[in-house]
Protein backbone atom coordinates (compact mmCIF):
# COMPACT_ATOMS: atom_id res chain seq x y z
CA UNK A 1 0.00 0.00 0.00
CA UNK A 2 1.09 3.54 -0.60
CA UNK A 3 -0.40 6.86 0.43
CA UNK A 4 0.25 9.08 -2.59
CA UNK A 5 -2.45 11.23 -4.15
CA UNK A 6 -2.96 9.33 -7.39
CA UNK A 7 -5.57 7.25 -9.16
CA UNK A 8 -6.33 4.81 -11.93
CA UNK A 9 -9.18 5.28 -14.37
CA UNK A 10 -10.83 2.00 -15.33
CA UNK A 11 -12.86 1.49 -18.49
CA UNK A 12 -14.42 -1.42 -20.32
CA UNK A 13 -12.70 -2.74 -23.40
CA UNK A 14 -12.35 -5.75 -25.66
CA UNK A 15 -9.42 -8.15 -25.73
CA UNK A 16 -7.79 -9.82 -28.72
CA UNK A 17 -10.63 -12.28 -29.18
CA UNK A 18 -13.46 -9.83 -28.51
CA UNK A 19 -13.93 -10.78 -24.85
CA UNK A 20 -14.77 -8.16 -22.24
CA UNK A 21 -11.76 -6.78 -20.35
CA UNK A 22 -11.11 -4.02 -17.91
CA UNK A 23 -8.47 -1.55 -18.99
CA UNK A 24 -6.78 1.02 -16.77
CA UNK A 25 -4.90 4.24 -17.38
CA UNK A 26 -3.40 7.05 -15.32
CA UNK A 27 -6.07 9.06 -13.49
CA UNK A 28 -5.70 12.37 -11.63
CA UNK A 29 -2.85 13.11 -9.27
CA UNK A 30 0.76 11.95 -9.23
CA UNK A 31 1.84 9.19 -11.62
CA UNK A 32 1.04 5.75 -10.24
CA UNK A 33 4.06 3.77 -9.09
CA UNK A 34 4.50 0.40 -10.74
CA UNK A 35 7.11 -0.65 -8.21
CA UNK A 36 7.19 -0.02 -4.44
CA UNK A 37 10.72 -0.58 -3.05
CA UNK A 38 9.42 -1.01 0.52
CA UNK A 39 6.94 -3.69 -0.55
CA UNK A 40 9.59 -5.46 -2.61
CA UNK A 41 11.95 -5.50 0.37
CA UNK A 42 9.21 -6.83 2.68
CA UNK A 43 8.30 -9.61 0.27
CA UNK A 44 12.00 -10.49 -0.12
CA UNK A 45 12.38 -10.83 3.65
CA UNK A 46 9.23 -12.97 3.89
CA UNK A 47 10.38 -15.17 1.00
CA UNK A 48 13.76 -15.72 2.69
CA UNK A 49 12.06 -16.54 6.00
CA UNK A 50 9.73 -19.06 4.32
CA UNK A 51 12.37 -20.52 1.97
CA UNK A 52 10.37 -19.27 -0.99
CA UNK A 53 10.81 -16.65 -3.66
CA UNK A 54 9.27 -13.24 -4.03
CA UNK A 55 7.09 -12.56 -7.05
CA UNK A 56 5.17 -9.60 -8.29
CA UNK A 57 2.32 -9.06 -10.71
CA UNK A 58 3.12 -9.64 -14.37
CA UNK A 59 2.11 -6.04 -14.97
CA UNK A 60 5.31 -4.88 -13.24
CA UNK A 61 7.38 -6.38 -16.07
CA UNK A 62 5.51 -4.14 -18.53
CA UNK A 63 5.58 -1.09 -16.21
CA UNK A 64 1.77 -1.09 -15.89
CA UNK A 65 0.29 0.05 -12.54
CA UNK A 66 -2.42 -2.00 -10.86
CA UNK A 67 -4.46 -1.96 -7.67
CA UNK A 68 -5.99 -4.56 -5.40
CA UNK A 69 -8.53 -2.19 -3.88
CA UNK A 70 -10.86 -0.27 -6.16
CA UNK A 71 -12.04 2.79 -4.27
CA UNK A 72 -14.04 5.88 -5.09
CA UNK A 73 -16.38 6.78 -7.88
CA UNK A 74 -19.41 7.56 -5.72
CA UNK A 75 -18.20 10.24 -3.28
CA UNK A 76 -20.30 11.49 -0.39
CA UNK A 77 -21.50 15.05 -0.91
CA UNK A 78 -24.17 17.49 0.22
CA UNK A 79 -25.79 17.63 -3.25
CA UNK A 80 -25.64 15.97 -6.65
CA UNK A 81 -23.22 18.74 -7.68
CA UNK A 82 -20.66 17.71 -5.03
CA UNK A 83 -21.18 13.95 -4.75
CA UNK A 84 -23.09 10.86 -5.80
CA UNK A 85 -24.45 9.86 -2.38
CA UNK A 86 -25.61 11.89 0.59
CA UNK A 87 -24.19 11.42 4.12
CA UNK A 88 -26.66 8.55 4.63
CA UNK A 89 -25.34 6.77 1.47
CA UNK A 90 -28.50 7.42 -0.57
CA UNK A 91 -27.92 8.07 -4.27
CA UNK A 92 -29.06 11.54 -5.35
CA UNK A 93 -31.99 11.34 -7.77
CA UNK A 94 -32.65 7.63 -7.16
CA UNK A 95 -34.92 7.03 -4.19
CA UNK A 96 -34.19 3.73 -2.45
CA UNK A 97 -30.76 3.20 -4.04
CA UNK A 98 -27.79 3.20 -1.66
CA UNK A 99 -24.01 2.77 -2.16
CA UNK A 100 -22.30 1.18 0.83
CA UNK A 101 -19.14 -0.33 -0.64
CA UNK A 102 -15.65 0.93 -1.49
CA UNK A 103 -17.09 3.26 -4.12
CA UNK A 104 -18.13 5.63 -1.30
CA UNK A 105 -14.55 5.91 0.01
CA UNK A 106 -13.38 9.33 -1.11
CA UNK A 107 -9.60 8.88 -1.02
CA UNK A 108 -6.83 6.30 -0.98
CA UNK A 109 -6.45 5.39 2.67
CA UNK A 110 -2.93 4.02 2.29
CA UNK A 111 -4.00 0.87 4.15
CA UNK A 112 -6.36 -2.01 3.50
CA UNK A 113 -9.79 -0.34 3.29
CA UNK A 114 -11.91 -3.25 4.57
CA UNK A 115 -12.53 -1.85 8.07
CA UNK A 116 -13.37 1.63 6.74
CA UNK A 117 -15.82 0.15 4.24
CA UNK A 118 -17.36 -2.00 6.99
CA UNK A 119 -17.69 0.96 9.37
CA UNK A 120 -19.36 3.16 6.74
CA UNK A 121 -21.75 0.36 5.77
CA UNK A 122 -22.61 -0.43 9.41
CA UNK A 123 -23.36 3.25 10.03
CA UNK A 124 -25.54 3.51 6.91
CA UNK A 125 -27.50 0.36 7.79
CA UNK A 126 -27.96 1.47 11.40
CA UNK A 127 -29.90 4.50 10.13
CA UNK A 128 -32.33 2.54 7.93
CA UNK A 129 -35.82 2.35 9.39
CA UNK A 130 -37.45 -0.99 10.14
CA UNK A 131 -40.11 -1.99 7.62
CA UNK A 132 -43.27 0.02 8.20
CA UNK A 133 -41.59 2.60 10.45
CA UNK A 134 -41.01 6.27 9.65
CA UNK A 135 -37.62 7.24 8.25
CA UNK A 136 -35.83 9.60 10.67
CA UNK A 137 -33.34 10.69 8.01
CA UNK A 138 -34.09 14.04 6.37
CA UNK A 139 -35.39 13.99 2.78
CA UNK A 140 -32.83 13.29 0.07
CA UNK A 141 -31.08 16.56 -0.79
CA UNK A 142 -31.82 18.21 2.58
CA UNK A 143 -29.04 19.40 4.89
CA UNK A 144 -27.31 16.81 7.06
CA UNK A 145 -28.61 16.34 10.58
CA UNK A 146 -27.46 13.63 12.99
CA UNK A 147 -30.12 10.97 13.53
CA UNK A 148 -30.13 8.27 16.19
CA UNK A 149 -29.48 4.66 15.14
CA UNK A 150 -32.52 2.42 14.70
CA UNK A 151 -32.93 -0.64 16.92
CA UNK A 152 -33.63 -3.58 14.60
CA UNK A 153 -36.79 -5.62 15.20
CA UNK A 154 -35.08 -8.90 14.31
CA UNK A 155 -31.35 -8.51 14.97
CA UNK A 156 -29.01 -11.01 13.34
CA UNK A 157 -27.03 -11.35 16.58
CA UNK A 158 -29.46 -12.49 19.28
CA UNK A 159 -30.09 -10.51 22.44
CA UNK A 160 -27.66 -11.55 25.17
CA UNK A 161 -24.94 -12.71 22.77
CA UNK A 162 -21.44 -11.31 23.09
CA UNK A 163 -21.76 -9.21 19.92
CA UNK A 164 -25.28 -7.96 20.71
CA UNK A 165 -26.18 -4.51 19.44
CA UNK A 166 -26.76 -2.23 22.39
CA UNK A 167 -28.52 1.05 21.69
CA UNK A 168 -28.14 3.77 22.58
CA UNK A 169 -24.43 3.20 22.47
CA UNK A 170 -22.45 4.61 25.35
CA UNK A 171 -20.24 7.59 24.58
CA UNK A 172 -16.60 6.69 24.31
CA UNK A 173 -14.55 8.27 27.05
CA UNK A 174 -10.87 7.68 27.39
CA UNK A 175 -9.64 7.31 30.97
CA UNK A 176 -7.77 10.35 32.17
CA UNK A 177 -4.42 9.61 33.81
CA UNK A 178 -4.35 10.25 37.50
CA UNK A 179 -1.92 12.91 38.54
CA UNK A 180 -0.81 12.93 42.12
CA UNK A 181 -0.12 16.22 43.75
CA UNK A 182 3.55 16.78 44.27
CA UNK A 183 4.61 16.22 47.84
CA UNK A 184 6.41 19.09 49.47
CA UNK A 185 10.16 18.65 49.58
CA UNK A 186 11.88 18.93 52.92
Amino acid sequence: MQNRDNSLTVRAGRGLFGRFRLRSSQGHGEPNPTYLPEANEAYGLMATHMSGFAQSGITEVFDVPMTAHFLGGCPIGDSAATGVVDPYHRVFGHSGLHVVDGAAISANLGVNPSLTITAQAERAFALWPNRGEADARPPLGAAYVPVPPVTPRSPVVPVGAAGELRLPSAPVALPMPRVRAAEPRP
